[in-house]
């Protein structure tokens, strides 16, 4: 049995997937187990649920968007039910020192009360996801027009079911244990090809208004991104200028599949920037 914190997020739910296609059972956690829409066979519990959501599991995909301020409780449970391995959605931004990088301080600190836990453990530092750039999609949906910052910065997107399937193997076998991969998508694209890409694939030209990082963080903001999020993620486009990102996708460091590439993460989600 394996416990999933977030499962019905973008990244969750795959990794159930996973995990019950290898034949895995799998519990999940979800704030509302009533309206999750999980697969049959999935045992769901409440996200505020203690201790009995970790009897008879041997592994916990920790995702920190979903266990907030209470994963010291979580491993400290965790522990004391016998589970052996935590998988941790961690981020390529722990590798930032600024003192003003408060998303990679705060995963670096999760990281590091994984590792004094005692407990087996993967951190999957994510770059940067091809969903974030499902933040245009309501100014696309309405006049097609972005606006950005640092438009030039040669990213690396992962799709989601990439970051999954990188989990489902860090719980499953032991060929990433104590290891902390950086996780890519296969290929360096700009802000720029992103939006040409969309507008290319729902039929509309979509036209990227290069502004300044102050002028942007608003724009993200107002789309409802938290604002550590935004200063991450504008700080992470800033670093790509002068240190280039080299992609580390999931088919060279994790399984023989073929990495998905940011043009097919749009054609699966299109219909969000139509």
């Amino acid at each position: 049995m394996h416990l999933i914190t977030g499962a019905t997020g973008n990244v969750g739910r795959h990794i159930v997937e996973g995990l019950l296609a290898a034949g895995a059972g799998v519990r999940a956690s979800s704030r509302n187990p009533a309206t999750a829409e999980l697969p049959a066979g999935v045992d769901i519990v409440a996200s505020q649920t203690d201790s009995p959501a970790f009897a008879g599991v041997v592994g916990a995909f920790l995702n920190p968007a979903a266990v907030h301020d209470t994963a010291d409780r979580l491993l400290a449970q965790a522990s004391a039910a016998g589970v052996r391995r935590i998988v941790l959605l961690s981020s390529s931004s722990v590798l930032d020192d600024h003192p003003d990088n408060h998303t990679g301080i705060a995963h670096r600190d999760l990281e590091q009360r994984i590792e004094r836990s005692g407990l087996e453990w993967t951190f999957l530092r994510a770059g940067m996801f091809a969903a974030n750039t499902r933040q245009w999609a309501a100014r696309i949906r309405a006049d097609h027009i972005i606006h950005a910052a640092y438009t030039s910065a040669a990213i690396a997107p992962i799709h989601e079911r990439d970051l999954a399937a990188a989990a489902v193997r860090a719980l499953l076998t032991d060929d990433l244990l104590h290891q902390s991969p950086v996780l890519t998508g296969p290929e360096l694209i700009t802000q720029a090809d992103q939006a040409k890409l969309i507008g290319d694939i729902i039929g509309k030209p979509v036209r990227l208004e290069e502004t300044d990082a102050r002028t942007a963080r608003e724009h993200m903001i107002a789309q409802r991104m938290p604002p550590e999020i935004a200063d991450s993620l504008l700080r992470y486009y800033e670093r790509a200028i002068t240190q280039p990102i080299e992609p580390t996708p999931i088919s060279t460091d994790l399984t023989r599949q073929q990495p998905r590439t940011y043009r097919q993460w749009v054609l699966e989600h299109a219909a969000d920037f139509r």
